[in-house]
């Protein structure tokens, strides 16, 4: 019995110790994020499209306003 409660131990602890190696690893990742995010917002087609997206919110969020009398 005291074998398996071992072998369940180290297996828990190697499980630990690879946890806080992948928090680790994602806490020093934001700078990786940043410059990802940087890359896309130059990416022409990205911004068309959103454009395209906010254009169509704002404009349907409006005509729905215009219907009880909000002011856009």
């Amino acid at each position: 019995m005291s074998r398996w409660m071992t072998l369940a131990f180290a297996l828990t602890l190697a499980m630990t110790v690879i946890n806080g190696l992948i928090f680790v690893h994602q806490l020093s990742s934001p700078v990786n994020a940043a410059s990802a995010a940087r890359k896309i917002l130059d990416d022409d087609d990205f911004i068309t499209g959103l454009t395209k997206i906010i254009r169509k919110t704002v404009r349907d969020y409006c005509s729905v306003g215009k219907k009880n009398d909000l002011d856009c």
